[in-house]
């Protein structure tokens, strides 16, 4: 219930007379004891005001009309007594009365009436979602309530209250401050009390009339004595100065706050209980000034009342709070792009992020030196240009001060823009006025534009050897020079803004290992590494993945077409939300903007076909490989706030619990997209692993969109209507939770290995999981490779079988869950540093069974009961990016790590048996093609990067699909994450 508001009837001291002849009130010689006596006959006041507004919420409710449903009454023979106890056949509820002194409980069974019916059941569900467009940005939170799994018995108490304990753990290791039940039950009380206060204190210093005391007064006094723990040194003279009134505190305010402030002691803190102690800070805290202070996340500048000689600074301080507020992305404000940093507060990705406003407007006036970008036509509100005389009946109104800056702001930031018209008809738009008028306050204003300055002007750069930003292409072997497409492995960077062309030391860009984006300050001109969009034609079907001709690069970099930037493809069009139905449109010209048209398929909830998952998500139209189906959409938090909902989802009674809507969308930056209770229907897509008899039908990939990376779901082959949608979840799944939690030191119990299976190294050697394909034989291979049939599919057999029920093993290095809020920056590179001769063992025996597995894959018959009458074999197919829930998917491009050199490993290939002469001879392929493969040096490039950990990764790549981008890995128990480049300095 709301705090009650003052009540209106006046407060009289009991010894102060007044008279009509008297009207100012006389000062009374206050101390502490009767001052706190008086504070107390308030607060009675303040329950007698509460007690009146509860009786009128009560008096004025009405009961609420219920639709009524007649029938039979299940529930007529219901009676409270207890019935004696029949196992079986009853229900038990337990009935719990809390006291203050004790806690009575009792348990009554009741007999249970049977009810048949003839409809199915409705699946089961955990969550129920709320249905979103597009992904939500979310902050780090900790637990604010207490997770009810279900009816516990006795004997679960305990193991449930552990489990709450170890929740409150978690936050606190995360940076927060928890409360057990107790606590945050009494933080509630005084905070509620706090505020009800608050509305009385302005009437009660009136009504005390003590001298030289008021609420700015009591602010300051406060501010003064709070602790730095409390409140910040800036904080202080940010509040002090906001109260000042231009003079510092005089010794009578000081006794005047010092006495009321004791008073206020004696009377609301000491001898009450705990949860009716307030202290006056808390009440005082309250108050809007104060709070604006307190609230010191970025927001909004001051503007400089103070003229300034510089006309960009200017212009850049009166729009201060639209450059801090304002989307590159989307042009709105408090919108859901951007990020949260280490501190969680909110950064929008604005044009603050970028460069200042005046560096900004200086550099265009560079860039259009000598070009006229103002149109000729005139306004049709009287245009200062057709020189019409004078109206001498006009009434003209006065001008203020915000329409000058107005006309001031809008004349330096459209002169040189792409909005291609006058300011001064611009202008006249947005103050309502005729154009000859604003033209001549233009005039009086003496407002001029400093010319370009003289600059001599830098040779334009020559294209890099991997890509040509006139001809929009890729190069060669471009794969190695840059990690643009490769989405796991950026960062996200601040859009660079630097003075002369983009190259290594100097660009921030360049040096990540990045193209430089449209957000960036650089241009097509003064910089080689700018991303110009694609140069695809528009007619026909084009941006496709696999095109005849040259490949649109757009593709190429796992990015869809920019409208902005790909001019000639028809992605403007295309993009536009007003042609998102025109089918006749879309059928030809660019075939990669799906995401920015937002039109999924007709997608249907109903029960899985698998066993006790409940609902799954089917087609309800037929859908041709490589279409898109739907985007996969929830909350983008961080990794440290995914692992925290993943431990209060789980249910502690049951380990085998295999839910999971998390999914890793950028594994080096650790943002998660999480669609448990924000989403669309896509949540609901079920697992199914590559060797299932169903098969998985799509994939998800993650692609850059206008400034933001998105996950895509397409089709991996051609699908019928009514079929149900499987991908695989990766091979962390299931039960991710219970690997999320189990053993904090970051061992794990390892389950019983089978014979033969070999250890699993952590990344590096893994590819992607994803559907089988067909692959085709190629003549001339030796007749001596199809023996050793049964022995392979055995190893299949036990291979699949182990990847999903047996334990996996960690490193036994100690690695809390729950550090990632404050990361130690450096300790994820010599924690992989001190494993890495344990991991090196374990390459060529992983990679050595891989490969046996996938080629007998291939030459095993076809089993007829995978077929369905009508469908149609599968095409041969790559996969371009991907994703994962959690961090299931295994990561093939590790980070550079420092570590010592050492030989191949020989024991380690030694060890692993022969099972026939097949595998011998792949052993002896792969043993005798690492020395060959160790990369060579090469610092200016990423490519030491990706090659830097095992031998002959080329082959088992070569196997699967040389032009796909594999996801990585990322251990979900790893707390330890690097911050992002742009974070370092900050922490």
């Amino acid at each position: 219930m709301p705090p009650a508001t003052p009540s209106r009837e006046r407060h009289h001291q009991p010894e102060v007379v007044q008279t009509p002849k008297t009207q100012a009130r006389p000062v009374t010689e206050w101390t502490v004891p009767t001052l706190a006596k008086q504070l107390a006959t308030f607060n009675q006041q303040v329950r007698k005001d509460h007690a009146q507004l509860v009786a009128h919420a009560i008096e004025s409710a009405r009961c609420r009309e219920w639709r009524t449903q007649h029938g039979l009454d299940l529930f007529r023979e219901l009676r409270t007594h207890p019935n004696p106890e029949i196992k079986g056949k009853q229900i038990k509820i337990k009935f719990k009365q809390h006291n203050k002194n004790k806690k009575e409980q009792k348990d009554v069974r009741y007999n249970v009436r049977c009810v048949k019916t003839n409809k199915p059941a409705v699946p089961a569900y955990r969550f129920h979602h709320v249905e979103i467009k597009k992904n939500v940005l979310m902050p780090n939170t900790m637990l604010t309530f207490v997770p009810h799994l279900r009816d516990l018995e006795g004997s679960e108490e305990a193991k449930y209250n552990l489990w709450l304990k170890e929740l409150e753990d978690i936050d606190l290791k995360s940076g927060f401050k928890p409360m057990n039940r107790d606590e945050k039950f009494v933080a509630i009380i005084q905070g509620e009390r706090a505020a009800t206060l608050s509305l009385y204190l302005d009437m009660w210093l009136k009504e005390l009339n003590i001298p030289s005391c008021n609420k700015s007064t009591l602010i300051r006094y406060m501010a003064s004595h709070a602790s730095d723990d409390a409140i910040t040194p800036q904080q202080k003279t940010d509040i002090i100065k906001s109260h000042s009134q231009g003079h510092a505190m005089t010794p009578e305010e000081h006794r005047a706050a010092e006495l009321f402030t004791a008073a206020f002691q004696l009377a609301f803190k000491e001898n009450q209980p705990q949860q009716k102690q307030i202290e006056l800070r808390k009440v005082l805290f309250l108050d809007e000034s104060v709070d604006s202070v307190m609230d010191n996340k970025p927001a909004a500048k001051e503007v400089s009342i103070v003229q300034q000689d510089n006309e960009d600074e200017v212009v850049e301080s009166n729009l201060a709070t639209y450059c801090i507020l304002g989307c590159l992305i989307c042009f709105s404000h408090s919108c859901d792009h951007g990020e949260y940093d280490i501190k969680n507060w909110k950064r929008t990705f604005s044009l603050s992020s970028c460069a200042p406003l005046s560096d900004i407007l200086r550099r265009k006036r560079i860039a259009a030196a000598g070009i006229n970008t103002i149109a000729d036509v005139p306004c049709r509100r009287r245009c200062y240009r057709l020189k019409i005389p004078p109206d001498p009946t006009a009434v003209a109104n006065p001008w203020t001060d915000d329409e000058r800056m107005l006309l001031r702001t809008l004349y330096f930031t459209t002169d040189f823009s792409k909005t291609k018209m006058d300011p001064i008809c611009l202008a006249t738009e947005f103050l309502n006025r005729n154009c000859d008028e604003v033209y001549a306050e233009f005039q009086s204003l003496n407002i001029g534009i400093p010319g370009p300055e003289l600059l001599t002007e830098p040779p334009r750069p020559r294209n890099i050897s991997w890509y040509d930003r006139k001809r929009k292409m890729l190069i060669g072997d471009w794969q190695e020079h840059t990690i643009t497409h490769e989405h796991q492995r950026r960062e996200l960077l601040e859009p660079c803004s630097h003075d002369g062309p983009c190259a290594p030391k100097i660009c921030s860009c360049v040096d990540a290992g990045v193209l430089c984006e449209r957000f960036c300050g650089c241009t097509e001109a003064n910089c080689a590494y700018k991303f110009t969009g694609c140069a695809c034609h528009s007619l026909g079907k084009t941006c496709l993945p696999k095109q005849k001709d040259r490949p649109c690069i757009c593709v190429q970099l796992n990015r869809e077409c920019d409208p902005q930037l790909c001019g000639s493809c028809g992605a403007f069009e295309r993009a536009d939300p007003a042609n998102a139905e025109d089918d006749v449109l879309h059928s030809t010209g660019c075939q990669n903007c799906d995401l920015q048209r937002g039109r999924h398929k007709a997608l249907l909830l109903g029960q899985s076909q698998l066993e006790g998952v409940g609902y799954g998500l089917f087609t309800a139209e037929d859908i041709a490989q490589d279409e898109f189906i739907v985007e996969y959409v929830g909350e983008l938090i961080t990794h440290d706030e995914g692992v925290r909902r993943e431990a209060r989802r789980g249910d502690v009674f049951d380990e085998t619990s295999n839910i999971s809507y998390v999914f890793t969308l950028l594994e080096n930056e650790g943002i998660w997209v999480d669609a448990a209770i924000y989403g669309n229907l896509s949540r609901y897509i079920n697992h199914a692993s590559e060797h299932d008899t169903r098969g998985c039908n799509i994939t998800p990939r993650i692609l850059y969109v206008n400034g933001e990376f998105r996950i895509k779901f397409t089709a991996l082959r051609d699908i019928k209507a009514g079929e149900e949608l499987f991908f695989n979840y990766g091979e962390n799944f299931p039960n991710l939770t219970k690997k999320l939690l189990d053993n904090k030191s970051g061992d794990k119990p390892e389950g019983p290995r089978k014979v033969g299976r070999p250890k699993r190294a952590e990344t590096g050697d893994r590819v992607a999981r994803k559907a089988p394909k067909i692959e085709h034989k190629k003549a001339g291979r030796p007749k001596s490779k199809k023996k050793r049939t049964a022995a392979t599919a055995a190893t299949v057999t036990t291979t699949t079988t182990t990847t999903v029920t047996a334990a996996r093993k960690r490193h036994t290095v100690i690695d809390s869950e729950e550090e990632e809020y404050h990361p130690p920056g450096a300790d994820t590179a010599s924690s992989t540093a001190a494993h890495a001769n344990a991991e090196e063992g374990e390459l060529l025996g992983s990679k050595r069974l891989r490969k046996t597995t996938r080629s007998q894959r291939a030459k095993e018959p076809e089993t007829p009961a995978v077929k369905t009458p009508g469908s149609e074999e599968p095409k041969p197919r790559g996969k371009r990016g991907g994703a994962r829930p959690g961090s299931g998917r295994p990561r093939k491009h590790p980070r550079v790590i420092p570590r010592p050199n050492k030989e191949p490993s020989l024991p380690a290939q030694a060890a692993q048996p022969a099972e026939s002469s097949q595998e011998s001879q792949l052993d002896a392929n792969t043993s005798a093609s690492a020395p060959m493969q160790t990369p060579t040096p090469a610092p200016s490039t990423p490519k030491q990067s990706r090659t830097g950990r095992g031998e002959g990764p080329q082959e088992v790549v070569e196997i699967e699909d040389s032009e796909d981008q594999d996801v990585v890995t990322m251990s979900r128990t790893s707390r330890n994450r690097r911050l992002p480049a742009k974070f370092r300095e900050e922490a």
